[in-house]
């Protein structure tokens, strides 16, 4: 892998944008992120020891007021309909249809904290289907059908806005959607895995 573009070391195979000088936008999402991410909320820290930003949070930073918009959106699922271990069950649903190492582990921890048994999150990890009551069989099997398919057919959409409402589906469709975004935007710049910060190691290396 050759060197990142100003000599700047890559994260993944992505310029590590935190490893170097930072805009005043940038600084600014910093902060935001150690002040609102950085407190334990998540099963891995933000930064690595160095206080660079791993994951998708130094992603965010590259651009940091779309980044900003991101997070904000990230955020404001702690204020929807859907509780804790409903928000943390489609998270988990989407790590494990991208094959998103840093989003499990920054989401497992939580998860099972919410009460989610860890057998049915290993069944969740594998593609097989947990062993859930209502609402969260729904909620698995929208946000699964969401991640395989990218839709609901009339029948599982109908049974979906019976159980849940439409207000609360539709938050595990923008859910969904939102993790499957910084899925893609893992995948593209291949972060590694939690403690895997070396150059060239990414999330099929763990």
């Amino acid at each position: 892998m050759s060197p990142a573009t100003g000599g700047r070391p890559r994260l993944g195979r992505a310029p590590w944008t935190t490893a170097g000088d930072l805009d005043d936008a940038q600084r600014a999402l910093v902060d935001r992120i150690r002040a609102d991410w950085g407190g334990g909320s998540l099963g891995v820290s933000p930064f690595d020891d160095a206080g660079r930003l791993v994951g998708p949070f130094d992603l965010m930073a590259a651009s940091p007021r779309v980044g900003a918009a991101m997070l904000e959106a990230a955020s404001s699922f702690r204020d929807s309909d859907l509780t804790v271990l409903e928000r943390e069950l489609v998270i988990l649903v989407v790590a494990a249809a991208e094959d998103a190492g840093f989003m499990w582990a920054g989401h497992h921890p939580v998860a099972l904290a919410a009460g989610l048994a860890p057998e049915a999150a290993e069944s969740i990890r594998s593609g097989a289907e947990p062993r859930l009551g209502e609402p969260l069989r729904t909620v698995h099997r929208v946000a699964r059908r969401l991640a395989d398919d990218g839709d609901l057919d009339d029948t599982a959409f109908d049974a979906a806005l019976d159980r849940l409402s439409w207000r609360r589906l539709q938050e595990v469709v923008w859910l969904t959607g939102l993790y499957r975004a910084f899925g893609l935007a893992m995948r593209v710049a291949r972060s590694p895995y939690p403690g895997r910060e070396l150059e060239g190691q990414d999330e099929r290396d763990r």
